[in-house]
């Protein structure tokens, strides 16, 4: 009778040690889950306006929209898939030149491009709340922002006000930033030994093995470096919004040999 009893208490012991496992697991599997939810990558990043960049507003219209400042569902400019901004003129942008380009480009073409569509923002010439369409009608600005102790540049003017001083500033004087909107394939064939080949997948372009970096046109003959191609500002987890690490020169070496 007591071995019955012992081998009773054994599997109750058992059972809820399997109970208490499950609870455990099933708990974890919540938590990590809750985890990513809390854990988004632009809400609440520095490309947020309404909760984690270091320029906020509050502007009743827009009522915390997370995604408006970039993009808009109707009315947008197809310049960059529904953006909700106006290109810069680019009328005073300097390039970046050296002796050894073997490729260039013009101001109006940087300014029509993907990267055009961060210098936007970025160059300093036009307010950040200056949109195409918040809730069906276009916003001219004079919305009201709070700057952050953590900016480092400066908004002057009304509302969200122009960008100036400090990065992510850029400005228009681009001679100190890697040259964008140029043929990547141009420069390639020029000196084939120092640049990568880049990989063709669909309409997929990109350079290098290892988390390759994106090119942006329509074939590999056309397509240019732009901003985008190092930046993700989707994605900020590596700081920067960087795309990959650059320890070790990682995004360099995508596409030059070295």
């Amino acid at each position: 009778m007591k071995t019955v009893m012992r081998t009773r208490s054994v599997r109750r012991s058992r059972l809820r040690r399997v109970v208490l496992l499950s609870v455990v697991g099933a708990l974890a599997l919540t938590s990590t889950a809750y985890a990513q939810v809390l854990s988004p990558v632009i809400a609440g990043g520095p490309h947020d306006m309404t909760t984690g960049s270091a320029l906020r507003n509050s502007i009743t219209a827009i009522a915390g929209q997370t995604c408006v400042f970039c993009h808009v569902p109707h009315s947008g400019n197809n310049l960059i898939p529904l953006w909700n901004r106006n290109p810069p003129s680019g009328g005073a942008y300097q390039l970046y030149t050296s002796s050894t380009t073997d490729v260039t480009t013009t101001t109006a073409q940087v300014a029509a491009s993907v990267s055009g569509a961060c210098l936007s923002c970025h160059d300093g010439t036009i307010a950040v709340d200056v949109l195409l369409n918040v809730n069906g009608l276009p916003s001219a600005g004079g919305g009201t922002f709070t700057r952050q102790t953590t900016a480092k540049s400066s908004y002057s003017g009304t509302g969200g006000g122009t960008m100036s001083g400090g990065l992510p500033f850029l400005g228009s004087d681009l001679r100190n930033d890697h040259p964008v909107t140029v043929r990547y394939e141009t420069a390639r064939l020029a000196k084939p030994a120092e640049f990568v080949v880049p990989v063709v997948a669909g309409v997929k372009i990109t350079v290098g093995a290892t988390d390759p970096v994106p090119l942006f046109g329509a074939s590999s003959a056309t397509a240019t470096i732009e901003c985008s191609s190092c930046h993700n500002a989707h994605s900020n987890t590596l700081g920067n919004f960087l795309r990959k690490s650059n320890a070790g020169s990682a995004i360099c070496l995508s596409c030059h040999i070295k």
